[in-house]
């Protein structure tokens, strides 16, 4: 009895050390790192810009609103893993986070102000398309629609292709001009994408 119980005692023993070796279960089990991520400049041309603004001010706001908008999301993005921001020269490896700006409508401060009960809020909603690089650079792994759904134009996200302005030049980075109720959405928007990227990685 006392040699069964020193053989089943030595393989005990072995089958735990060669647990600790091969799959670290002694200690922290390590996980696959969290992809890279490559943040493009959302598109700008199309989607509806109710911001009170035409011509080269109509431009100017996009241009700020772009920039304001990459910068927050890669911000978000680094807190899940390396971000940066590019659209030509991509990388091999990791995710490209692209999209396309459905509904920007910055609404009415005196509505929201004077009068309340929902009236006059702002509204941001986005396509988003997600790419893995070390897959394909123009067909998407994953498609969402972000924000309050446009009632005049609730269509999805696309038809699988590389969203137009995907090699838009790099904006010119002037002061953000607009209201601090599109500077709210513009964060939640941000977090939203973070959130479901998370969840799918």
């Amino acid at each position: 009895m006392p040699r069964i119980v020193a053989v089943v005692t030595g393989l005990l023993y072995l089958a735990v050390v060669t647990c600790v070796l091969l799959t670290g279960c002694g200690g922290s089990i390590e996980t696959a790192p969290l992809p890279s991520s490559t943040v493009a400049p959302f598109d700008t041309t199309t989607g509806k810009w109710l911001v009170g603004r035409e011509g080269v001010e109509l431009v100017n706001f996009k241009e700020d609103f772009q920039t304001n908008f990459t910068h927050q999301l890669v911000d978000r993005l680094n807190k899940l893993a390396p971000s940066e921001q590019r659209w030509v020269d991509l990388p091999d490896h990791g995710w490209l986070v692209a999209g396309q700006f459905i509904t920007v409508d910055q609404g009415s401060r005196a509505e929201r102000s004077l009068v309340g009960m929902g009236l006059g809020e702002t509204t941001m909603q986005a396509n988003v398309y997600v790419y893995d690089l070390d897959v394909s650079k123009t067909q998407y792994i994953l498609a969402f629609r972000t924000g309050v759904p446009d009632k005049d134009n609730d269509t999805g996200a696309g038809s699988g292709s590389l969203p137009s302005g995907f090699g838009a030049p790099e904006p010119v980075l002037t002061g953000m001009g607009i209201g601090s109720g599109l500077k709210l959405d513009t964060t939640r928007t941000c977090r939203e994408i973070a959130a479901i990227l998370q969840q799918y990685m």
